[in-house]
């Protein structure tokens, strides 16, 4: 029988560093923003992630501790017996920050090469301001002419999610005119929930941890309620550190200003 026991976040961790949390709290993703870290005792082959993740949320400890936003604006848990969790296995593979580099090679650049970000007219979408290059590729879908610059395998790796995330921010975002502090709370996020080793044959390094983005989550009388709203930016990220069998569950509730 597999025991649970969630565990306190070490000082060292992102989510307690001055630095991010004055980011998230810039960008008015900290409030709505929780991490949970449990360490679990059984051994799961890399294919049983779904049931490695519906045992966690079925656990009572977990469940208490491991709280969602509820419509009315207060914290509780999922609210009832867990009987499945529907998660996509994400790609997070990279171990450098490459990926932001082709921001810079677009005309104009969406990056200068001095880290500001270009403007632009001013739009909306999904309730998210566009006046930069930046947001406008990511939120213009394929009516930007930037839309084919990343590929979809690209957009679905965990670092590019999670830039995207605090690029875009909550509903009371104060946005940057620089990419840096974008592209440095990203890593650090991203190193928080990925465990990276160098692999002894061929020297590299390489990642070990298996992420998992939480679709949704099934009780006995039907889907239990994740998030307060539907917004591109709720989110909740499992990711198994199969070493040291540790999952840290990384969750986002938006709430719209009006």
């Amino acid at each position: 029988m597999t025991s649970f026991v969630p565990v306190p976040l070490p000082s060292t961790s992102a989510l307690n560093d001055a630095y991010v949390k004055s980011q998230l709290t810039k960008w008015d993703l900290h409030r709505n923003l929780k991490c949970v870290a449990v360490r679990y005792t059984k051994y799961y082959h890399k294919l049983q992630g779904q049931e490695l993740l519906a045992d966690l949320f079925r656990d009572e400890k977990v469940q208490e501790a491991f709280q969602v936003l509820r419509k009315g604006g207060s914290w509780g848990p999922l609210g009832g017996p867990v009987t499945k969790v529907d998660a996509t296995l994400l790609a997070s593979s990279l171990t450098r920050t490459d990926i932001f580099d082709k921001l810079t090679e677009t005309s104009p650049p969406i990056v200068r090469s001095n880290g500001d970000i270009g403007k632009c007219m001013e739009d909306n979408r999904d309730g998210f301001q566009i006046s930069d290059l930046l947001r406008e590729m990511i939120l213009a879908g394929d009516d930007s002419v930037n839309a084919c610059l990343y590929s979809d395998a690209e957009r679905d790796e965990l670092l590019w999610r999670l830039f995207e995330h605090v690029v875009l921010g909550g509903s009371c975002c104060q946005y940057e005119d620089k990419v840096e502090p974008y592209v440095e709370t990203s890593k650090r996020l991203y190193k928080e929930l990925v465990c990276a080793q160098k692999d002894t044959a061929s020297g590299k390094v390489q990642t070990v941890s298996a992420v998992y983005k939480v679709n949704s989550i099934q009780g006995e009388a039907g889907p239990l309620e994740l998030f307060p709203s539907r917004s591109r930016q709720n989110f909740c990220y499992a990711a198994v550190d199969p070493v040291r069998r540790i999952v840290k569950i990384l969750y986002h509730a938006y709430v719209p200003y009006w």
